[in-house]
Parts: structure tokens; C-alpha cells; sequence
């Protein structure tokens, strides 16, 4: 079987787990929207393999990976939006474009000149995307402290080491709060200590985030998207950043208030 029937295999794999009559029904169920969860867990599996350079297990959490791609395009292609074809060609034609010395002009470059060519090419990418939201607030982050903690009190959990209901670590989200404010209430600040009770706040959020069956990451993930949202309408109610950077906090507040209101 070549590599392109070995593709189409797992595709109508997926397919037939979908399929509306005969599929199974926890992946019928599926959406883009309830996959995140499990492509991010995968994501960081895969990293985790690669960091023990575990050759079965990098092959395996690969697969893994491989399978929320396909999951994904699957269902853009039941809603006729995309397939994993366009997927490939998309990135197919990112890579020519991002690499005209190798595809174009056969010019061996130096990694300075690599770093300055690749930087010119994203910048022209983004003027015709008009991503009218992008601005130096979305940089992304490549590790999740929030999925580590999930993952160790979901261990500690199937160790009957665990609250019965989520009034347990939302009890506790209140009392590690009161152990940070007086931290905070000393005459001197040690910030050790102070980072110490702050962990302890995030996890028991992330304990209260899992008794609700609620993702921590996602959650973040959204309230991340939704301040870079209301910031960037903020900073378009004035003339340019530099206007902003400059503004009071009284004309700051008023634009945050009207952008929270859009």
C-alpha cells in the first residue's frame, strides 16, 4: 500500500467512525470546538516523547496528533468548508513561498539572511491576511503549566486523594486567595513565598475547573483571545499605539468600557 492509499485509509477510517447510522457515537458527537482539548493533550504527549526521545512512543503520540488533524479536517469537509487536501496544499504552498532560496532562486543564504528573509515574508503574509487583531499581544506560548497540574490531580484523584464536589477547591480557591493577600500584607514582600501561595491559587483552579469537567487550558485559551480582542478595539478608538502608550487611564478606561460593550 503506498503512502497516498495509506493516508486515504485513515480518512475514510474516520469517516466510517463518523458516519451518521453505523459510526461510533462518541466520535459522531465530536465538534471542532470539543476536539481542542484532546489536540492540545496530544500535542503535548508528542513533545514529552520527543524530550525522552522514546522512538515507539514518538511514533505512537505522532499517530496520536495525526489522528486530531484528520478528525479535524473530517468534520470541516462534512461542512463543506475545507479538506485535508487543502490542508496539505495550504501548507505545501507556505513552505515554497517562505523558502524562494531553495524553490526559486537556488541561493545558499546565511542564518542571518534566513532570519531577515523569513521575517520580510511573514510580514507581507499578514498585510494581505488584514488581520485587523493581530497586534504584539499575539505571541504564543509553547508549554502549559495549566495541563501539568491538571494531569497531576487527575493522578492524585485516582488515588482517592480528591474532593467529593467542587465545593471542595472552590473552598479552597478562597483560602489559598487569603494566604496571597497576606503575602501580600507584609510590611516586606518576599516574592518567594508570595509565588509559592499564587501556585497554590492556579492549581486549586484547576482542581475546581476539573470537578466541573471544564478544561483549564481552553478556558484560558478563551479568556486570552477575548482581553487581546477588547484591547485591540481599545487601542483602535486612538490614533495609533503611541497615542494610546501616552492617553491617561481615565481615557484608557472609558475606550475599555465601550470596547466591552461591542
Amino acid at each position: 500500500m503506498n503512502k497516498k492509499n495509506k493516508i486515504n485509509k485513515l480518512i475514510d477510517i474516520v469517516k466510517a467512525l463518523r458516519d451518521p447510522n453505523d459510526g461510533c457515537d462518541w466520535d459522531k458527537e465530536q465538534t471542532s470546538l470539543s476536539l481542542l482539548p484532546y489536540l492540545i493533550e496530544e500535542t503535548y504527549e508528542t513533545i514529552d516523547a520527543i524530550i525522552t526521545n522514546n522512538q515507539d512512543d514518538i511514533k505512537e503520540e505522532l499517530g496520536d496528533l495525526l489522528l486530531q488533524i484528520v478528525l479535524h479536517s473530517v468534520i470541516a469537509e462534512e461542512n463543506l468548508k475545507f479538506t485535508l487536501n487543502d490542508i496539505i496544499d495550504a501548507i505545501s504552498n507556505k513552505l515554497i513561498r517562505r523558502h524562494p532560496h531553495v524553490f526559486k532562486q537556488k541561493k545558499k543564504l546565511t542564518k542571518e539572511e534566513l532570519v531577515i528573509q523569513w521575517n520580510k515574508i511573514k510580514r507581507e503574509e499578514k498585510k494581505y491576511k488584514k488581520n485587523d487583531n493581530f497586534t504584539i499581544l499575539d505571541e504564543k506560548t509553547e508549554k502549559s503549566a495549566l495541563l501539568q497540574a491538571l494531569h497531576v490531580s487527575i493522578k492524585a484523584s485516582k488515588l482517592n486523594f480528591d474532593w467529593n464536589t467542587y465545593k471542595g477547591p472552590l473552598n479552597k480557591i478562597n483560602e489559598e486567595l487569603k494566604e496571597v493577600e497576606d503575602e501580600l500584607s507584609k510590611k516586606n514582600i518576599n516574592k518567594e513565598p508570595l509565588m509559592n501561595e499564587i501556585g497554590d491559587l492556579l492549581f486549586s483552579i484547576v482542581n475546581l475547573c476539573r470537578h466541573l469537567e471544564i478544561s483549564p487550558e481552553i478556558s484560558l485559551l478563551m479568556s486570552n483571545d477575548k482581553f487581546k480582542n477588547r484591547l485591540n478595539q481599545t487601542i483602535r478608538q486612538f490614533k495609533d499605539i503611541d497615542d494610546f502608550k501616552e492617553s491617561s487611564s481615565h481615557l484608557k478606561n472609558k475606550a475599555w468600557k465601550k470596547a466591552k460593550k461591542s
